[in-house]
């Protein structure tokens, strides 16, 4: 079949944890964190607990460092640090842009759909995969926040397609469930983890981007 010939298909990626691997960043800030401050390793504990997995408001975040270690460094310095030393420690894993190019190759539109504060556009461009996307919407730039259906909408808009597709993401709240709700088929990336909800499902699972892409050109 010729590429005009194809009919555009939608597939849509959170990024943290599913198209970038967050865990991996996150603990390199937390090394350069440690130093900054002259922090014993002993603290990296007290730090993962208070990010929650990345769900902690950072100025929450920041607050409860501050009190539990010591930190005498101002919010807003710690704020205004964070958000240009953390995106810069993003980068792809290998096979994750091979993978969406095939996935544009076979004709169809892929987005991210991503919460979070306008620097997780800097995590794409520190990662090398700013140009790999079709439309790029990010929760505090476009004013809807996972699972609010208005993101998924938005998305598909600027793909120009209509909300018929795919959603991929690690998060049963808001990518699985949210997908579900607007009509979107799911893949989870479940990371290791076992399914914890019991009114909804993914449609598949997959460990890993290229494992999820497999599945959508086989869906395709």
């Amino acid at each position: 079949m010729a590429d005009t010939d194809r009919v555009a298909r939608l597939a849509l990626f959170d990024l943290d944890n599913t198209l970038l691997d967050r865990e991996r960043a996150f603990g390199l800030w937390t090394q350069d964190f440690l130093g900054a401050h002259g922090l014993d390793p002993a603290a990296v504990p007290v730090i993962e607990r208070a990010d929650a997995d990345g769900y902690a408001d950072r100025a929450q975040f920041f607050g409860a460092l501050r009190d539990a270690l010591g930190i005498t460094t101002s919010l807003d310095e710690l704020l205004a640090d964070y958000h240009v030393r953390y995106p810069s420690k993003y980068a792809a894993a290998p096979g994750t842009v091979d993978a969406l190019g095939s996935l544009r190759r076979a004709g169809w539109k892929v987005a991210v759909v991503t919460n979070g504060p306008p620097s997780q556009l800097a995590k794409l461009a520190a990662a090398g995969i700013e140009d790999e996307f079709d439309a790029v919407c990010v929760s505090s730039l476009v004013g809807a926040l996972k699972p609010d259906p208005a993101i998924f909408a938005e998305a598909a808009r600027r793909c120009g397609l209509p909300l018929d597709g795919w959603m991929v993401g690690d998060s049963p709240d808001a990518d699985i469930a949210g997908g579900s709700g607007v009509g979107l088929q799911t893949i989870w990336i479940h990371r290791g983890r076992e399914w914890p909800r019991d009114d909804c499902s993914p449609d598949r699972t997959a460990s890993t981007i290229a494992e999820a892409v497999g599945i959508l050109l086989g869906a395709g």
